[in-house]
């Protein structure tokens, strides 16, 4: 089917530390003429895309707007001002505006979603009481009294304090790694230790759902240890617009796309990685409902079949929004 490209609208959206937002708006009318250009990036690997934003020409004041660890969006749509969001995260890295005699260019670099990478292993320790042996000593007086000697005859002894030992069990509070019990599930595990350590899934599919064999103790960093667990019931750890999902790669339950020859910019190149997997690159008009795991149904003379996407980015310089993405084959 042929992709719609026409009366384009895009939005970039920030918001400050006080809750008051800025909007960059263009929908190339007299009133909203305002292009800006972008690289949004996708990818079915589980740390959060930099993307970028490419401002033309702003006023001193809004300009000045931008500030480091302030959320934001950027969305597109064709002939519809509903967004459709591309991206959101939170600005890393703002450039120093450029300027070339004519234009003045401001680069601003955000990450999706939130990075779990740098979270401590202490956040999966619990707090336990734990019984643990103490001596103590407590004075006590002794008070004069009188003492037999050997030779019947009686000696007076003067009362004194001393201080006497004796041992006594107490509770302890001590930090332990969490141990799950054998015959808990995967998809329990990698719930429990994402709740323990504060790192969000919006949604897990898992390929698998095996049950432990034996007793797991949560130790490591959190994001790593949910990696392996993932890795072991065949599914993928993403982002998918700047939020954390663990999905099933080969699962037929997903959004699905038709392209054919009409939305192709260019024919179909084929690349093969590192561990063998066979890919597709594809490049057509920008298409905002396109993400990393997106059902692709190719009708073109050079690739039939049904794929998925496995990365992509979403990109405008002001003349040409386009969405190249790399397929594998379901």
């Amino acid at each position: 089917m042929a992709i719609v490209t026409k009366n384009a609208h895009a939005w970039f959206v920030t918001t400050n530390s006080s809750g008051k937002k800025q909007t960059v708006y263009n929908n190339e009318t007299e009133k909203h003429n305002y292009p800006f250009g972008f690289e949004i990036h996708f990818s079915d690997v589980p740390q959060p895309q930099q993307n970028t934003v490419t401002l033309y020409n702003l006023s001193k004041s809004h300009s000045n707007f931008y500030r480091k660890k302030q959320k934001c969006y950027v969305a597109w749509n064709w002939n519809s001002t509903e967004r459709k969001i591309l991206a959101e995260g939170y600005i890393t890295k703002i450039d120093v505006t450029q300027h070339d005699g004519t234009t003045d260019t401001k680069n601003i670099t955000f990450t999706e979603g939130a990075d779990y990478n740098n979270l401590d292993a202490r956040t999966l320790k619990e707090t336990k009481n734990k019984k643990v042996k103490k001596t103590k000593t407590k004075k006590e007086h002794i008070p004069g009294h009188f003492e037999h000697l050997k030779s019947g005859k009686k000696k007076w002894v003067k009362g004194k304090t001393v201080n006497k030992h004796y041992h006594t069990r107490e509770n302890k509070k001590i930090r332990v790694n969490k141990t799950y019990r054998k015959g808990t599930s995967y998809k329990s595990l990698i719930k429990g230790i994402a709740s323990q350590s504060g790192v969000k899934i919006a949604k897990i599919d898992l390929a698998k759902n095996p049950k432990l064999k034996r007793p797991y103790t949560a130790s490591g960093k959190p994001l790593s240890l949910i990696k392996q667990l993932v890795k072991k019931t065949g599914s993928k750890m993403t982002y998918v617009r700047g939020k954390l999902e663990i999905v099933n790669p080969k699962s037929g339950k997903r959004t699905w796309y038709e392209i054919d020859d009409q939305d192709l910019v260019q024919p179909p190149s084929s690349n093969e990685d590192n561990g063998g997997e066979k890919t597709w690159e594809i490049t057509i008009p920008l298409v905002p409902e396109i993400t990393t795991n997106t059902g692709i149904i190719m009708k073109s003379k050079y690739l039939k079949g049904r794929y998925y996407v496995k990365s992509g980015t979403h990109s405008f310089d002001g003349d040409s929004p386009q969405t190249q993405c790399s397929l594998a084959r379901l």
